[in-house]
């Protein structure tokens, strides 16, 4: 993994010289890329966003706790997308559940029966 990354570091820093701010003005070019590789990604759902002088990852996973059992569970995640969805139940079975994508920033989980436990998006 850390071979991807340093793909995608040479990458960032080629285009660094090209990245203007999102307003789509005409802006000054970045002078600079910072990025941090002292955390482990792997596993995780990561963005590469930028400032228009700085391009950093940011970590775009949510992680939902059910702590009642219930067939419907409501997931306000605020991730600005419709992330996949991994269902875990209380006795740590991965089961399907029907999901629906209320919005960019909230989906609903039905499940067959009711059940607490976690979903990882991402």
């Amino acid at each position: 993994m850390k071979s991807i990354g340093k793909h995608i570091w040479a990458f960032a820093v080629s285009i660094a010289s090209k990245l203007y701010d999102s307003k789509g003005s005409s802006g000054s070019p970045a002078s600079s890329v910072t990025v941090d590789y002292s955390e482990s990604s792997t596993g995780y759902a990561k963005t590469l966003t930028t400032d228009g002088n700085v391009l950093s990852w940011v970590d775009s996973t949510y992680t939902h706790e059910q702590a009642g059992a219930s067939s419907e569970w409501v997931v306000k995640h605020n991730l600005n997308k419709f992330p996949s969805v991994t269902i875990v139940t209380s006795v740590g079975a991965v089961v399907i559940g029907n999901i629906t994508y209320d919005s960019a920033n909230q989906l609903t989980i039905s499940l067959v029966d009711a059940d607490s436990g976690k979903a990882y998006l991402n």
